[in-house]
């Protein structure tokens, strides 16, 4: 039976605005219906809408800062496009928070509860997932169909690569034979490297498919060299470019396609594999050569920014002479020879300028270096990367 104004008002006097609505939305499944009626009645003679008093908010993109918002501005954040592998936190009112990531064909969502991670599961569409967390942020009953539920503290990697494209061509094939899976980036994991780390709740059926993949590109690998072997450069062309597909980081996928795709006249492209071979063999560096990781897709496509990023995060060894040049790997040599090549036919091409100018910047030939630096300022008068590294140069 429900209690009349004036005892309810007597009744919820010591109760902050903050326990009825609490009491209403989150533990109502401890009282009885008369008694929520009598919250709720009490809450409307205060003035307090329940749900504008929930519609307060905080969102993560990633490892940033959190940001106080409203729930429709929460929900917008989760723009169809949202970039595969980036994670948006959202806490509601009274704690508890949902971490959505964007996994290759469906969403991957953890549970915390008082920032204790609890459980995951995955939700197959964007549509279904908004409705989800807007009855989760409005503090409704919200996880009747949030199974089945995982505990990704117990899954287990399946692979480690810098490679986002490598990573996602087996994630495709474990989503074929649907292996669940999900995948940490570096932003979580804090690798020094940069690597994405696969995680599978059991190796073995996931390894099969790895190990079919693999199989695969060493077949890829068998029957390049056999066109090379045999003269064939279209097939050598086309087996080279879908190996570089993949992702894979190694540098002789991409200076193989690189000659193959000079000797066909085709330059550009040509430079931006010798590019990418160039980064990636650098990278192997790396407990000499503080490398940042590439923020593309691992692939030809962020090339150029990669190596860029190298020659600037070298530090010198103060130990050894200041004209003490470094050594680095002979095809890394073939390599810059390739390129120098192809100015010929690309004069004005900046990234293959960049690149030459880093390659010998980490070789510690300072004089060729600001050669190559200065020639880019020449094309370009406000490259950040060539005054920055001319700067530094004058000021030693």
């Amino acid at each position: 039976m429900s209690m009349d104004s004036a005892a309810r008002a007597e009744h919820f006097a010591a109760w902050h605005d903050a326990d009825l609505v609490r009491a209403l939305k989150l533990d109502c499944a401890d009282y009885q219906q008369a008694y929520l009626d009598d919250i709720a009645a009490e809450l409307d003679r205060r003035g307090v809408d329940p749900i504008a008093f929930v519609d307060q908010v905080e969102v993560r993109c990633n490892a940033g800062e959190a940001e106080p918002c409203s729930i429709a501005t929460a929900l917008d954040k989760l723009v169809e496009n949202f970039p595969l592998w980036h994670a948006l936190s959202l806490t509601r009112h009274f704690g508890a928070t949902l971490v959505v990531q964007r996994e290759l064909r469906s969403w991957l969502v953890s549970v915390y509860e008082d920032e204790t991670y609890s459980r995951s599961f995955f939700v197959t569409d964007r549509a279904a997932l908004r409705k989800l967390l807007h009855r989760f942020l409005l503090l409704d009953p919200w996880d009747d169909e949030a199974a089945p539920s995982y505990d990704l503290d117990s899954w287990k990697p399946l692979l480690r690569a810098r490679s986002a494209r490598y990573i996602q061509k087996v994630g495709e094939k474990l989503a074929d034979a649907d292996q669940p899976y999900t995948v940490q980036t570096p932003v979580f994991t804090r690798d020094p490297g940069g690597q994405l780390a696969l995680l599978v709740p059991e190796r073995a059926p996931a390894e099969q498919i790895l190990y079919a993949l693999q199989d695969h590109l060493l077949d890829l690998y068998a029957r390049a060299e056999q066109a090379q072997t045999d003269n064939a450069l279209d097939r050598e062309l086309a087996l080279y470019a879908e190996l570089a597909d993949y992702g894979l980081n190694n540098p002789a996928v991409y200076y193989n396609l690189g000659a193959a795709l000079a000797e066909s006249g085709r330059h550009a492209e040509a430079a931006t594999a010798f590019i990418e071979a160039a980064s990636l063999s650098l990278a192997e560096l790396d407990s000499e050569v503080h490398f940042q990781a590439r923020k593309g897709s691992g692939g030809l496509g962020g090339a150029f920014g990669a190596l860029s990023m190298l020659a600037a995060a070298f530090k010198s060894d103060d130990d050894g002479p200041a004209d003490q040049q470094r050594e680095l790997p002979d095809h890394v040599e073939d390599i810059e020879l390739q390129l120098l090549r192809l100015l010929n036919p690309l004069p004005d091409n900046l990234p293959v300028h960049h690149s030459l100018a880093a390659i010998a910047a980490i070789r510690h030939d300072v004089p060729l270096a600001l050669e190559r630096y200065h020639k880019i300022l020449a094309l370009a008068p406000d490259d950040e990367p060539a005054k920055l590294y001319i700067a530094e140069q004058e000021a030693q």
